[in-house]
């Protein structure tokens, strides 16, 4: 292997010195400067060519023993490990989805009460149980907070008097919200609870 090398090298190396010296020959005077300049780096390239691919073999070989050394030693390792990873990785994914899927469910949902409702902010907050295997969802509870977007009057606050009528007015509001997101969203009114946001 050596000596074939070595024969490749030289071959390459007489080819060359005929190259450059042909190029000389044929070249212009004034351009001589800057054809030998470059026909030198072609030189230098061509002598560092084989040291380097010695050095990059000898890495190579290198790094493929280790490889295999440390193929052999992972094998027994990951064998045992395997199903505790597994069934790790396979919860943490599920966790994953399951955020996912509750923070698209909020946001849904708050678009859905927002093209309804246009001059109210909401903030949904939905505590379910998925099952991504059955692909079935068991909601527990969902919490709409409202806000509204109107800029109020200044009202003026009377101890104990019409406290009621106010309460009453967002009652009403806080019902019918509650309303069409049980007839939007399939789930049952005793799930739901809307509350007031603090402006």
């Amino acid at each position: 292997m050596f000596m074939e090398a070595l024969k490749k090298f030289v071959i390459t190396l007489v080819t060359v010195l005929i190259f450059m010296s042909a190029v000389e020959m044929i070249a212009p005077s004034k351009m001589k400067k800057y054809i030998k300049f470059v026909l030198g780096l072609i030189l230098i390239t061509i002598i560092l060519n084989p040291i380097l691919q010695f050095v990059e073999g000898g890495e190579k070989n290198f790094t493929d023993v280790i490889n295999n050394y440390e193929q052999v030693f992972s094998k027994d390792r990951d064998t045992a490990n395997f199903d505790s990873i597994n069934t790790l990785s396979r919860s943490n994914k599920d966790d994953e989805r399951k955020k996912a899927f509750v923070a698209n469910f909020n946001k849904n949902c708050d678009n859905i009460l927002k093209n309804n409702f246009k001059d109210m902010n909401f903030k949904s907050e939905v505590d379910c149980d998925v099952d991504f295997s059955k692909v079935t969802i068991n909601v527990k509870k969902l919490r709409i907070g409202v806000s509204s977007n109107k800029i109020n009057k200044i009202k003026k606050i009377v101890i104990s008097k019409g406290a009621d009528e106010n309460n009453e007015g967002k009652n009403a509001e806080y019902i019918e919200i509650a309303d069409f997101a049980s007839n939007e969203l399939n789930i049952p009114k005793e799930k739901i609870e809307v509350y007031g946001l603090e402006e």
